[in-house]
């Protein structure tokens, strides 16, 4: 009799042992993918700044040569800027600005005609 007491003691502890492992384990994952989240959330919004600081300065700067040639400030991210002029007759010409960051998946993109 006294044998069985404690081998149910001991099944029920080993029992409760994985349940609080698994579960303590679950939320440190959770964790660690919502602090991983809110690190791309916060690269995104950055890079949304630098497109739109970019965009302002090509929309006041009329020399091409300054405007591929401009550099962020911020050495998380790339910047690519490429000009193409959709006709020759047309002085329209189209800016692609690709924003990448170096270390994370975050990558935006903007069109801009001028």
């Amino acid at each position: 009799m006294n044998s069985q007491k404690r081998g149910f003691l001991i099944l029920s502890v080993i029992i409760l042992m994985v349940t609080f492992s698994y579960l303590s384990i679950s939320i440190i994952q959770n964790q660690t993918f919502s602090s991983q989240i809110d690190k791309l959330k916060y690269l995104e919004i950055q890079a949304k700044i630098h497109i739109g600081k970019i965009e302002k300065y090509i929309n006041e700067t009329n020399n091409e040569l300054e405007i591929l040639n401009y550099k962020l400030n911020d050495e998380r991210f790339d910047l690519k800027i490429k000009s193409e002029q959709l006709d020759t007759n047309s002085s329209q010409i189209t800016y692609h600005i690709t924003v990448t960051s170096k270390d994370e998946p975050v990558t935006l993109y903007k069109k801009i005609i001028k």
